[in-house]
């Protein structure tokens, strides 16, 4: 898991996939924090990608690396109204406190990977590296 935080933490801005009617939707999507396993990701209840992920809560997020290491973490996601780590998550980056104000607002939500699967690849002509979390 090491080495999946440090792409995340090195590289926190990827892309999120979900499924929208049975077709994917990709978008840039910001990695947040992990605590105790668990990858963390915030987004607006206003949102589509919200209500793709209440439909399907089954996603794919990816980052690469300026080497052209790439990371593809995939898992089910469960939100969390947990205020605490709302809290934590407003103090972690500033616009996203900014846009919110305050962790029990009703609009912000906040959801996580808990047991996924990581697979790091890169162009070592050896095979992708896969990681269970």
């Amino acid at each position: 898991m090491e080495e999946v935080l440090k792409l995340l933490k090195e590289n926190p801005n990827g892309f999120l996939a979900t499924v929208d009617s049975g077709k994917p939707r990709v978008r840039p999507f910001g990695f947040i924090l992990e605590e105790e396993g668990k990858l963390y990701f915030c987004t607006n209840s206003l949102k589509e990608v919200y209500k793709q992920l209440l439909e399907v809560p089954y996603v794919e997020y990816s980052v690469m690396s300026k080497d052209m290491i790439t990371l593809r973490v995939s898992g089910e996601i469960r939100f969390t109204e947990e205020l605490a780590m709302k809290e934590k998550i407003l103090n972690v980056f500033e616009p996203i406190k900014k846009g919110y104000k305050t962790a029990d607002n009703p609009i912000f939500k906040v959801f996580y990977i808990e047991h996924g699967t990581a697979t790091i690849a890169d162009f070592s002509g050896n095979p992708p590296k896969k990681i269970e979390f």
